[in-house]
């Protein structure tokens, strides 16, 4: 069983790396506003000469993301890449084979804007009845307390109908407007539990991790991983073979605790629970 060794500022591991790769909700925000603690110990691992890239299981493009940094008055210059899970969905439903989807009609399950920003000006048509649909979406829920049982009715008769449901980003749990809210990934579990088929792209699918590693080049031999999540950026960086930095105050806040001190056995037993073990755990990215 791996050590999980608390940190408390990044300054004291960060020499050991070439670059960081870092996910934005639970870590750089918690759906309520920018982090500028965090952001500033990016910028910082960046002026020490390490590469810095943001990678987002956010259903938002690229552009929307950015001038959200953007507004909060960020000066961004210093990240290799910004990727988010909304920007690979886009790219990939231009070709309609890459998810073998049976057709361009979708119904759309979850929040309007993230269906408009992930199929704008893409050849899909959304459709206000299952029986016209080729295909289910979801990404982000219509409100942040919705629960499955919200949309029970909806995924039991596309289940019937036979159609493919498709979720872009894969939390279960997420953050919006600072709570802690189910994504859209519990309908798809909840869907694959009915029998349903689902597809799925966010992380920890390589799918969408080469493309931030591909931003590094070459020369960068040794990653640093930081996210709040287990499931998604701790696998995440198992699946890059990177070392991981759990932040302890994001999504698992309950379990973890609140504590500016990270408390290492309440890591060490979740870590159990989902079968992968970060290398650092800290209550928040901090230099």
């Amino acid at each position: 069983m791996k050590l999980i060794k608390p940190i408390v500022s990044i300054s004291k591991i960060i020499e050991n790396y070439d670059a960081v790769i870092c996910g934005f909700n639970g870590v750089l925000s918690k759906g309520n506003g920018i982090n500028f603690d965090a952001m500033s110990a990016l910028e910082k691992c960046a002026q020490n000469g390490k590469k810095v890239a943001i990678l987002s299981n956010s259903p938002l493009r690229v552009r929307d993301l950015v001038e959200q940094l953007n507004d909060s008055g960020l000066n961004l210059s210093f990240l290799e890449t910004v990727i988010t899970a909304g920007e690979v969905a886009h790219y990939c439903l231009k070709n309609l084979k890459e998810f073998n989807l049976p057709g361009n009609k979708y119904y759309n399950l979850g929040s309007p804007r993230s269906a408009a920003a992930i199929f704008d000006g893409l050849k899909y048509q959304e459709v206000a009845a299952l029986e016209n649909a080729d295909f289910v979406f979801v990404a982000e829920l219509r409100a942040e307390n919705n629960q499955v049982d919200d949309y029970a009715t909806d995924l039991g008769h596309a289940c019937a109908l036979d159609l493919p449901l498709l979720c872009i980003g894969n939390d279960i749990s997420t953050y919006q407007k600072g709570e802690i809210c189910i994504g859209g990934a519990a309908l798809a579990e909840q869907y694959a539990v009915l029998g349903g088929k689902i597809i799925t792209l966010g992380k920890p699918s390589q799918k969408i991790l080469s493309y931030a590693t591909e931003c590094f080049g070459k020369d960068v031999k040794k990653i640093l991983f930081i996210g709040d999540n287990f499931a998604t950026d701790i696998k995440s960086g198992e699946a890059l073979g990177a070392d991981t930095l759990l932040i302890s105050k994001g999504v698992h806040v309950h379990s973890l605790g609140e504590g500016y001190i990270p408390d290492v056995e309440k890591a060490r037993k979740l870590a159990v629970h989902f079968n992968v073990f970060p290398d650092y755990v800290g209550s928040g990215l901090r230099w």
